[in-house]
């Protein structure tokens, strides 16, 4: 008898352990895994392209639909992840600042944030210099330079930049101390501006402000293991936006890295891919794949991903998944060292320090990765994916104490790390006992 109540009892507790991780409900969020959504708003997008199109071939000089054509050619990047039309509006931006002689400041300003957009982050801080010895607005210009300086690793100017603005409750400045907060490891308050500047967007919820500041906060509270909070934050942005990708695939992440469900997973990330040029979209499910074994279709995945982005115009911007994938997938480490010098020329980052030490260690050069680390990387970062390769390479270096203690911090942030990379730490642990 008692081994049947401790039975009933054992099934209970599972049963209510599963319960409690699960916070996803195909039942929220079924509705939008419907092309049509996507398909309305593509061709609310294609009506306005025709419309300015035809008027700049009427009148091809004019540099004001040169401007607003290149305005609507943003909005297919924005949603399906064009790199085509997110270059043709570049290019329309800089025909348009030609006809003006390089005069117009917000052309200056509009190119510094695409180029953002596309990785140039030297461009984009010269971009809004040049917007600002052109009289632009001063307040636009501390803000741009903040997201160039912060993207090139010139942290205390960027924090400088935005400490000059007056009004420090603004929706502008909230955003920005709340990126800065989070880059110095302080999350929760991080967290705590961001949820100060929803409060002055809650009254236009469709507006754009609104479902970018609602995404972005989802995927804070993900990374502080607020995972209920981080999905109910999607669901918000879906509901009055239908056709967002972005929320979609964080749904996706969570009912794979939280609740283990990789059928369900696998089932968003397939209807993504139906409505989307993102490649980053094959390695999620190259992931999936290698968490239940599938190796030869983690393989597929991982071939799909490098066609799509074998393409130029894409430039850098999928740099940071090329020198993992060289590092770790295809064993060519040096095509990885290669890239990882790249962009630290671009833009010297604790991060891109990170990678060319990853791609070093992998390279059999554990003593050069070492030096890297302490002099470029620790201290200056609290990314958990980046600390999981600090401890790697304390731990190649006999310095198993130092990489165990980081190991069990990056622990903390299963969720953001996702299953495999949780699965690699408790090896490497274990391994140390």
């Amino acid at each position: 008898m008692k081994k049947v109540l401790f039975f009933i009892a054992s099934c209970w507790l599972c049963f209510a352990c599963k319960h409690e991780k699960q916070v996803t409900h195909p039942g929220d969020y079924n509705v939008f895994l419907k092309p049509e959504f996507l398909q309305k708003q593509l061709s609310r997008i294609n009506e306005e392209i025709n419309f300015w199109q035809k008027r700049l071939d009427a009148d091809t000089g004019s540099f004001g639909n040169m401007l607003e054509l290149g305005y609507h050619f943003l909005h297919p990047f924005k949603t399906t992840g064009s790199i085509r039309d997110l270059k043709l509006a570049d290019s329309l931006f800089l025909r348009s600042s030609q006809k003006l002689n390089e005069t117009e400041p917000n052309i200056f300003y509009t190119l510094s944030q695409n180029a953002i957009t596309q990785h140039r982050f030297k461009n984009a801080y010269k971009y809004c210099v040049q917007g600002e010895k052109q009289n632009g607005s001063p307040y636009v210009a501390r803000l741009l330079s903040f997201d160039a300086l912060m993207e090139l690793g010139m942290y205390k100017q960027a924090l400088a930049s935005i400490e000059q603005l007056r009004d420090k409750t603004s929706f502008d400045y909230l955003i920005r101390k709340a990126k800065y907060e989070d880059h110095a490891g302080r999350p929760e308050a991080a967290i705590k501006l961001m949820e100060q500047a929803m409060e002055k967007c809650d009254s236009r919820k469709n507006s754009g402000a609104y479902k970018w500041l609602r995404s972005n906060l989802a995927d804070m509270y993900g990374h502080a293991n607020r995972i209920k909070k981080a999905y109910e934050g999607y669901l918000d942005v879906l509901k009055v936006d239908s056709a967002n990708l972005y929320c979609l695939k964080g749904i996706a992440w969570i009912v794979y890295s939280h609740e283990h469900n990789t059928k369900e997973a696998k089932r968003i990330l397939n209807f993504i891919l139906t409505q989307t040029n993102m490649p980053d979209v094959y390695l999620l499910l190259a992931e999936i794949e290698d968490f239940e074994g599938n190796h030869a279709m983690k393989q597929k995945y991982i071939n799909l991903f490098l066609q799509g982005v074998n393409n130029k115009e894409y430039g850098a911007m999928y740099n940071k998944y090329l020198v993992h994938l060289y590092a770790d997938e295809l064993n060519e480490p040096q095509k990885a060292i290669d890239i990882a010098k790249e962009e630290i020329a671009s833009r010297p980052t604790p991060e891109t320090y990170s990678w060319l030490a990853w791609s070093k260690y992998k390279n059999a050069e554990p003593a050069e990765a070492m030096e890297i680390i302490k002099n470029n990387v620790e201290g200056f970062t609290y990314e958990p994916a980046t600390l999981m390769k600090v401890a790697t390479i304390y731990a190649a270096n006999g310095e198993s104490g130092k990489a165990k203690q980081i190991f069990k911090k990056c622990l903390k942030s299963s969720f953001e790390l996702g299953p495999v990379a949780t699965k690699s730490i408790e090896d490497a642990i274990d391994a140390m006992e």
